[in-house]
């Protein structure tokens, strides 16, 4: 990795909660926050932007007091707004809705913030990065998938092709001197953490491999013990 580029520090790792099991949600919270992870990714979809409806607000108020990790939802629906008041009602902390969603986002973002809420945007594999840059200052976060929006592959494999659109969004942030977590998400496992903080992500939300191995807590473990290597190496 060059020497000039950014490597961000205090990694945050994240668990897909649409990726547990539907029959046992509120073990499947406990379950995570036992393992050391540091928060909480949540999907909710519309049926329509993407296929599937994922998490609706009532379901994720119910699991609202049952940890204290941080609630990030990401929104995959047309006209966004409409869910804003219900997840912010729900116990939301991040809400990223898709930039490919709306015809002016940056009315989306300022409708968010109105609510007291972090806002971010959720990026699509294939959208150009280009979108993100009269936005960029205004946002707590950035998430980038590793894949297309409404692909329904639950557990697909990760996608090589997000490693240069996170240098690219690193850059872009440095440039502006500004404060943006760099999410990522899509089949990340283990073995991408290393180059993808390499490259500037500063939050990994894991899927449907961190619910298949054996010992989750020594697999997040695992994982902080690479973030803390890639952030000792930059000091």
């Amino acid at each position: 990795m060059d020497a000039s580029t950014s490597r961000p520090a205090n990694v945050r790792l994240g668990a897909a909660l649409f990726n547990g099991d539907h029959g046992r949600l509120a073990d499947e919270v406990q379950r995570l926050e036992s393992a050391g992870l540091d928060l909480i990714h949540l999907d909710v979809f519309d049926g329509y932007f993407v296929p599937d409806q994922g998490f609706s607000a009532r379901t994720i108020a119910a699991l609202r007091p049952l940890t204290r990790l941080p609630f990030e939802v990401h929104l995959g629906a047309l006209d966004p707004r409409r869910f804003i008041h219900p997840l912010v009602e729900a116990g939301a902390d991040l809400i990223l809705f898709h930039i490919e969603s709306v015809a002016m986002p940056f009315e989306t973002l300022l409708f968010i913030r109105e609510q007291k809420v972090r806002c971010g945007l959720a990026v699509s594999l294939g959208t150009p990065l280009s979108a993100l840059e009269p936005l960029i200052a205004d946002v707590d976060a950035v998430l980038l998938l590793s894949r297309v929006v409404g692909e329904g592959v639950r557990g697909a494999s990760f996608d090589r092709r997000i490693l240069p659109r996170v240098h690219a969004l690193r850059a872009m942030v440095d440039a502006i001197q500004t404060d943006v977590d760099i999410q990522v998400a899509g089949g990340v496992k283990q073995e991408h953490v290393l180059e993808l903080i390499a490259a500037g992500a500063t939050t990994l939300a894991m899927g449907a491999g961190i619910y298949r191995v054996a010992d989750m807590a020594a697999e997040v473990a695992a994982m902080r013990q690479l973030a803390t290597y890639i952030e000792r190496s930059a000091i």
